[in-house]
């Protein structure tokens, strides 16, 4: 039998982590980590695939739109009910939408079953996630830590991620996608709570 995947500690990681000489003082700033797993991990998807390549705020407008689209009810039934062109007025792309619909079909054939996504392997969700149409890793990525809270991804292709490392090292340069691991590794095993700091390190006045 495998091992349960590792889920997201808050209180271990805000006590080791606050001890780094470079990222403690963002811990410190910004208090425990509030990450938490989530249930609806088909809207997390989606929301997901609404945030690809954009900013925190427009994502959340766009999430707003389905979500009032569908009149709260997001999932594979009434995703799929829709077209491109339904989706469209939400502001978002043709391909963008076209990712939407090819996922709720993926959950509805049973070619993601969504049920047993918690336990899975990391790889394994990589490999029937990235089926997807439109789903590369960064998407993976985000639902790794956000919907099923996995305590040890490392978002390397994540730009905002590379830009924190940067500031917070005082690097000249914005480190390689293939150097990012070499910083996460002195954060280990709280790697995605890290990656959370990271993030919030680079907001303004506390507001994203």
């Amino acid at each position: 039998m495998s091992e349960s995947p590792e889920i997201i500690q808050v209180e271990a990681a805000w006590e080791a982590l606050q001890k780094d000489s470079h990222l403690g003082p963002v811990v410190l700033n910004w208090g425990k980590c509030p990450l938490a797993p989530s249930k609806d991990y088909f809207r997390e998807l989606c929301e997901s695939i609404l945030a690809q390549q954009i900013s925190v705020k427009v994502a959340l407008v766009f999430t707003q739109r389905l979500n009032d689209l569908l009149n709260g009810k997001i999932d594979p039934q009434t995703v799929c009910a829709l077209s491109v062109e339904e989706l469209r007025p939400l502001g978002i792309s043709a391909r963008k939408a076209e990712t939407l619909l090819d996922l709720a079909r993926h959950c509805l054939e049973g070619r993601i079953e969504l049920d047993k996504l918690r336990e899975m392997p990391e790889m394994e969700i990589r490999e029937g996630l990235t089926q997807v149409k439109g789903i590369g890793p960064w998407t993976v990525t985000m639902f790794l830590i956000f919907a099923l809270n996995r305590s040890r991804v490392i978002p390397t292709h994540d730009f905002g991620i590379r830009k924190a490392i940067q500031k917070l090292y005082k690097l000249e340069e914005i480190p390689k996608i293939s150097e990012v691991p070499q910083y996460f590794s002195l954060w280990a095993p709280h790697e995605s709570v890290a990656s959370w700091y990271l993030w919030r390190s680079l907001e303004n006045g506390g507001k994203v």
